[in-house]
């Protein structure tokens, strides 16, 4: 395998953590982007992303963010400027709902170091919390936060210097496979390679050709805000990442301010949209939905807008991960770690999909990750 060469389309969270571990491998590579990332058309931008490890989604993805931490870890030492700190983290929801049930079911089977609190303790250790009565709140003391911009810059500039061909501004327009090579072509030419890996985040359903996956894009808007009240405590240092979750589902997510306000979303209630239509400028109504919910749950925050950003996630029927061969063609793979919750995953994803390309396997279980269990 090393005499071979692979290409690698899409350079976000996890294209640029794919080229990175492959040139480290010292695999001659190809990266390939339409845009020059780190940008903020896709979905690898904004202030913060959380880490958290009591994962509600299934303790199944307990390694993988083991790993994943270990591999942030080693990102900061190796780029020098910080991607990922440890901040805490406090979720909140009501006792039967999937973020507290799940959370506690997770957390027991893989011994993840949770702190249960009751509205009371939330209200005096967080008084601008409105939790409310009967609901049940879960600290992590692990959680962290991730710095999105800094994070794909620090792989793409360790994939440079390791001996990564990095490509910017040019746009794929189609890939063929023979089984032992793919060809690829693009705005400005021609590409040969063995392996092709496509991490094209919202784009990956226009690569894809005749296979018909069931993504759905969708368009999610966040928000960064001066706190009308209590500034001291939203500030980094002071502040964990906090959610509130919405429907027994879906979270309204908080974070530090690290200097350009303290960031807020709706996790996954957001509109359908694609990749060509997509209005990336947030409106009204955007605006109406989430301080709805800021006023009822932390109205300190009810503030000064500093800045807005529509976020596009890539999301499966399951909201499971795609990491797997195409079912056609043994040599091109497929990495879409997203449905709104795959950038945390983006150091072990460009591991797992640099294994598969080079050794044909992972030593993580990826069949909850299958392509085929669409097709």
């Amino acid at each position: 395998m090393p005499d071979e060469k692979v290409i690698v389309v899409g350079l976000g969270a996890h294209g640029s953590s794919t080229v990175y571990h492959l040139a480290s491998r010292g695999i001659d590579v190809i990266g390939l982007d339409r845009y020059r990332p780190p940008h903020s058309i896709g979905s690898s931008h904004g202030p913060s992303r959380i880490f958290r490890e009591a994962y509600k989604e299934g303790p199944d993805y307990v390694p993988l963010l083991r790993r994943a931490r270990e591999l942030w870890n080693r990102l900061n030492v190796d780029f020098g400027t910080p991607s990922f700190t440890v901040t805490g983290g406090l979720f909140m929801g009501q006792p039967t709902g999937r973020a507290m049930t799940g959370m506690q079911a997770t957390s027991k089977v893989h011994d993840v170091e949770i702190e249960m609190l009751t509205p009371s303790e939330v209200r005096k250790r967080y008084p601008a919390f409105h939790i409310p009565d009967g609901w049940q709140a879960i600290y992590e003391v692990n959680s962290g936060a991730i710095f999105p911009e800094v994070a794909v810059e620090a792989q793409l500039t360790l994939a440079e210097k390791a001996g990564a061909d990095l490509h910017f501004d040019e746009q794929v327009e189609g890939w063929t496979s023979t089984g032992s090579s793919v060809t690829v072509v693009t705005t400005h030419g021609e590409y040969q390679a063995d392996r092709l890996i496509l991490t094209a985040g919202v784009w990956l359903p226009g690569l894809l050709g005749d296979l018909e996956l069931p993504f759905d894009i969708e368009r999610v808007s966040l928000w960064m805000v001066k706190p009308r009240a209590n500034h001291d405590f939203f500030r980094a240092g002071n502040f964990p990442n906090a959610s509130f979750e919405l429907d027994e589902r879906y979270p309204l997510y908080m974070q530090a301010d690290f200097g350009t306000g303290v960031k807020l979303a709706l996790d996954h209630h957001g509109t359908p949209t694609t990749a060509e239509t997509v209005s990336r400028e947030t409106t009204s109504n955007d605006y109406d939905k989430i301080f709805k919910e800021i006023r009822r749950f932390v109205p300190d925050l009810d503030g000064e807008v500093l800045g807005s950003a529509v976020c596009m996630y890539t999301n499966t029927p399951d909201l499971n991960f795609v990491v797997d061969r195409h079912p056609e063609y043994e040599n091109v793979i497929i990495g879409s770690a997203c449905s709104g919750h795959g950038f945390k995953f983006a150091p072990v994803m460009g591991e797992m999909l640099s294994d598969l390309a080079i050794h044909g396997s992972s030593k993580f279980d990826l069949d909850m990750f299958s392509a085929r269990r669409f097709v």
